[in-house]
């Protein structure tokens, strides 16, 4: 178990990758729908509309509530994941599907679009954030186990401290 004491430092910190990238996602999109570009390009203002004032306020809060819906359905399938592939090669799934997520989200040519982009980012997030604890829980010895099984969550609210930090400098 020596060798394993070193690795599952790396282990984890590959982990604190991922539960960064779900606070910058969740984070991101407040960061964004604020901005002028966003509004104009998700515009359903009238035809009489000068002004762009971004999606209405209840398909923005779809949008935005997309994510945790994707989310609910990943923590739903990742169990019988698990069972079937495994948490190392499930983790490795839901990290393929976030990449799926990311690309449709940032490709968005519509509302629609980012809305299933934003539900199959949620779904990997659902997937990774029930298996990723429990993996590093098995392979961390128990003195390390509680501070390392936390990392990622803890990895999730600090990106999206810097985030929002970073959307108030460039304001």
């Amino acid at each position: 178990m020596g060798s394993l004491n070193g690795n599952i430092y790396l282990i984890a910190a590959v982990a604190v990758i991922g539960g960064g990238l779900f606070g910058f996602d969740i984070s991101s999109m407040s960061a964004i729908i604020g901005t002028q570009n966003y509004l104009c390009y998700f515009d359903q203002a009238g035809p009489g509309e000068a002004e762009c004032k971004g999606p209405r306020a209840d398909v923005q809060g779809g949008i935005t509530a997309s994510m945790a819906g994707g989310s609910w359905l990943g923590a739903l399938v990742s169990g019988f994941l698990s069972d079937i592939l495994g948490r190392k090669k499930s983790i490795m799934v839901g990290a393929v599907i976030w990449v799926i997520g990311s690309i449709i989200t940032c490709a968005s040519q519509n509302i629609a679009m980012l809305i299933v982009g934003r539900i199959i980012n949620g779904f990997s997030v659902g997937i990774c954030s029930a298996q990723v604890p429990v993996y590093i829980a098995e392979l961390a010895p128990p003195s390390k186990r509680g501070r390392l099984i936390v990392s990622p969550m803890d990895a999730a609210k600090l990106m999206a401290q810097l985030v929002s930090g970073l959307r108030g400098a460039c304001k």
